[in-house]
């Protein structure tokens, strides 16, 4: 049975030796090896950080501007104000997790991480698609 994870650090293999050194890995086991190159885990780091910030500021920005000028409190303004919330906390919760897996070449994260990662992204991303959707009618 293989111990270890797939952020590129060496595994072993029950029976004592490293993860392929014994020959193939036995049938339907995971490969110990990353999927990606460091210098690929390095770019999309840098891509996901670029579209985190972005994110986060952008959105913030359009919070603060709807709070502080009175005219801009109208229903239009709003439902922009609502998908702006919606997408500064994908940008919060949905960028960060898989951010730091690249920053770490590989996902680090447990069971528990994976589903939040998933549960997070699929509940902020569909309120913000079922309020333009329900806006509409």
């Amino acid at each position: 049975m293989y111990s270890g994870n797939r952020s590129g650090s060496q595994g072993y293999w029950d029976g004592g030796g490293a993860a392929g050194a014994e020959g193939p890995a036995p049938a339907g086991t995971l490969s110990p090896a990353p999927l990606f190159s460091p210098g690929t885990y390095e770019r999309l780091a840098l891509l996901l950080g670029s579209i985190g910030l972005l994110g986060v500021g952008n959105n913030l920005l359009v919070l603060v501007l709807y709070y502080k000028f009175q005219r801009l409190r109208t229903p239009t303004h709003l439902l922009l104000v609502n998908i702006s919330l919606s997408n500064l906390l994908v940008s919060l919760f949905g960028v960060t997790f898989t951010f730091v897996s690249c920053l770490r070449n590989g996902w680090v994260w447990d069971t528990v991480g994976c589903v939040w990662d998933g549960f997070s992204g699929s509940l902020f991303e569909k309120s913000s698609s079922h309020k333009c959707i329900y806006d509409v009618f």
